[in-house]
């Protein structure tokens, strides 16, 4: 589950959380809905008095008598809940309301398979259902603009969940076709896919296709996608432009060294989060996301540890036992 602080159901009072704008978004759709506005101006008027304090009662109250929307709000609070039994009885709850929720059985997924297969056969389900869900015609309209459409959302979580297992499991061809297919629903990339991707190509050799995803989405702000220019760099034998981007790479975000070349262990999800440029934060999604395509390319990562040794960024262990020793 996500970090947060946990919700109870009785609640009306929205935890500061990653779904607390969804939440909002919710709640503003259903109030176009359902009220006949004379402007887009009267429309932002009632959403501000919404959010200057009467949202929160406005959805608890809106809940009490929607069994479907009550299921998405239970499993919002199963992924802000910091307790798996807490969220399991939270999804479980979600599911009897609305069989067809695709969050909860997500949830429920991750929470009750007992191995790989059963947890794929699960979110795989689940990804079916919010496909069904959504509907041919939602599809038809909104493919390339699934992201501002809120009720898409469950679907695309789902949908990239279910990539990072293939991929973890070593169906590596249907992850990538699950991340690209996510990439169509969504090319401005909200959450991340283009990075996830990126791995996934650079771990494979796919040097001509990380080549234009790189040149799509690199905005030249974040660190992950200049480190990925040198591995590509190198991989298509152009060691001139592999030393400029490692110059680059290194001013953008040096503590990703450390990652990259497996000095330091890690464990989590590739592209899973945002994190600000020069982050500690960034480094270690640089490593989640492009070391094992770095220290699975022997000549590109003894390139990189000489490049590094000669700029000084890393030495040998003889040498930092010597410096060690001098400073004693």
């Amino acid at each position: 589950m996500t970090d947060g602080p946990q919700a109870s159901q009785e609640s009306a009072n929205l935890p500061e959380s990653p779904f607390h704008l969804e939440r909002m978004m919710r709640e503003s759709a259903r109030q176009f809905e359902s009220e006949d506005y004379a402007s887009e101006d009267d429309f932002r008027e009632n959403m501000q008095e919404l959010l200057d304090g009467g949202l929160s009662e406005a959805r608890a109250e809106f809940l009490k008598n929607d069994p479907t929307e009550m299921a998405q709000e239970l499993a919002f609070q199963a992924f802000e809940s910091e307790d798996p039994k807490e969220a399991l009885k939270l999804v479980e709850q979600a599911v009897e309301l609305d069989a067809h929720c695709v969050d909860a059985l997500t949830i429920l997924a991750f929470l009750t398979a007992e191995d790989a297969a059963e947890l794929i056969e699960k979110v795989e389900h689940a990804a079916s259902v919010g496909e069904n869900r959504l509907g041919e015609d939602f599809f038809s309209e909104f493919l390339g603009d699934f992201w501002p459409m809120v009720e898409a959302r469950p679907y695309l979580r789902t949908l990239k969940q279910l990539a990072q297992i293939l991929w973890m499991v070593g169906r590596r061809f249907d992850a990538v076709e699950i991340y690209e297919n996510l990439l169509e629903l969504d090319p401005a990339d909200h959450m991340g896919h283009s990075q996830a991707l990126l791995g996934c190509y650079l771990s494979m050799g796919e040097v001509q296709r990380s080549w234009d995803l790189l040149e799509e989405y690199d905005d030249d702000v974040n660190a992950l996608y200049q480190w990925a220019w040198v591995l590509v760099f190198l991989l298509a034998q152009d060691e001139d432009a592999a030393e400029d981007a490692l110059e680059h790479a290194l001013k953008m975000n040096i503590a990703a060294v450390p990652y990259l070349i497996g000095m330091v262990e890690q464990e989590g999800e590739p592209g899973s989060a945002p994190a600000a440029p020069g982050s500690d934060e960034e480094a270690e999604l640089c490593g989640l996301t492009l070391g094992e395509a770095w220290r699975s390319k022997d000549e590109a990562l003894l390139w990189l540890q000489q490049a590094l040794l000669e700029r000084g960024v890393i030495q040998l262990e003889d040498e930092e036992d010597e410096d060690d020793e001098s400073e004693d």
